[in-house]
């Protein structure tokens, strides 16, 4: 899959209607390239930037932080984006993902498989970080599905919120 459509079908259990994200994008990376392009969006949409220093670290940042998103190179020093999203799968295979693969059909291809063979759901690809247009459509699409309430319209916030409190009461 090519966006954050998300698959259904009967073999894919819903993500759990309470479960709400984080206003947080874990950025798996090595250095703070990723981290430092989108930090200007993110500040605007008032998203947090989690940096991930490694694949390895990814499983705590994502138990502790519950982000919305995670954006990851597939190949890139001190980290491997398809354990990238073999941990986000064992997490939660809803979770958006955005992988940049570098342009390399390899590469690709590879995202391809660890994406059907886990049953991610909600993975972008892209050769490099899109532009910002395209990051903006990806964090709030992220947000709304991750019931992020900052990020949803106005109208949804609205009912999402009565429905937290409706639950909580």
């Amino acid at each position: 899959m090519d966006g954050l459509a998300g698959r259904s079908g009967s073999d894919t259990p819903l993500t759990p209607r309470l479960r709400q994200r984080r206003g947080v994008i874990a950025v798996v990376e090595d250095g703070t390239n990723l981290s430092d392009a989108i930090f200007d969006i993110c500040d605007f949409l008032e998203v947090t930037v989690r940096h991930v220093p490694s694949d390895a670290d990814l499983a705590l940042v994502l138990a502790d932080c519950q982000p919305m998103a995670v954006i990851a190179s597939v190949q890139a020093d001190g980290q491997d984006g398809c354990h990238v999203m073999k941990t986000v799968a064992g997490h939660d295979r809803h979770l958006p993902i955005l992988v940049l693969t570098g342009g390399d059909p390899i590469l690709a291809g590879a995202a391809d498989a660890v994406e059907e063979v886990w049953g991610l759901s909600c993975v972008a690809k892209r050769p490099v970080l899109p532009g910002p247009g395209e990051l903006v459509e990806f964090f709030c699409l992220a947000g709304q599905m991750g019931r992020c309430v900052g990020l949803m319209p106005i109208n949804q916030r609205s009912a999402t919120l009565a429905s937290l409190s409706a639950d909580a009461g």
